[in-house]
């Protein structure tokens, strides 16, 4: 597991450079690979034992085992760890604590999921945004 300080950070795609976002207004929650904007900045906090909570307009990211979305109450399935990526030093793998998944975003598709197998698709850089 990876230590990482609370901050606002933007999520990163390594195999693709595409940035997680959220649009509260728009309720929309996917990825972009353009000029970085303030929907694509997410406060990560650190919770109880090794978990983190990843929250953008006060909404938390979580995940039901079939899709991500975005809840208002933190639950079990709100909490993640970063894991390193054995093979890419400086990057994490987003491990969501209740269903053992990997955050991932396949480009080609425009899928933004979680998935249980390993592929460099679940490979992300965390940029710590300096207030």
């Amino acid at each position: 597991m990876v230590d990482v300080a609370a901050g606002k950070y933007f999520i990163q795609n390594k195999l693709n450079g595409f940035r997680l976002f959220y649009n509260d207004d728009r309720e929309d929650l996917g990825c972009f690979d353009g000029e970085m904007f303030e929907d694509q900045l997410w406060f990560i906090s650190k919770k109880s034992n090794g978990y983190y909570s990843i929250v953008r307009d006060r909404k938390h990211l979580c995940y039901d085992g079939c899709a991500l979305s975005m809840t208002d109450v933190a639950r079990d399935n709100s909490l993640w760890v970063f894991e390193e990526d054995g093979d890419n030093k400086g990057f994490v793998r987003i491990i969501n604590k209740v269903y053992n998944d990997n955050i991932f975003y396949a480009a080609d598709e425009d899928e933004l999921n979680g998935s249980g197998d390993e592929n460099d698709d679940q490979v992300w850089l965390l940029i710590r945004k300096n207030d």
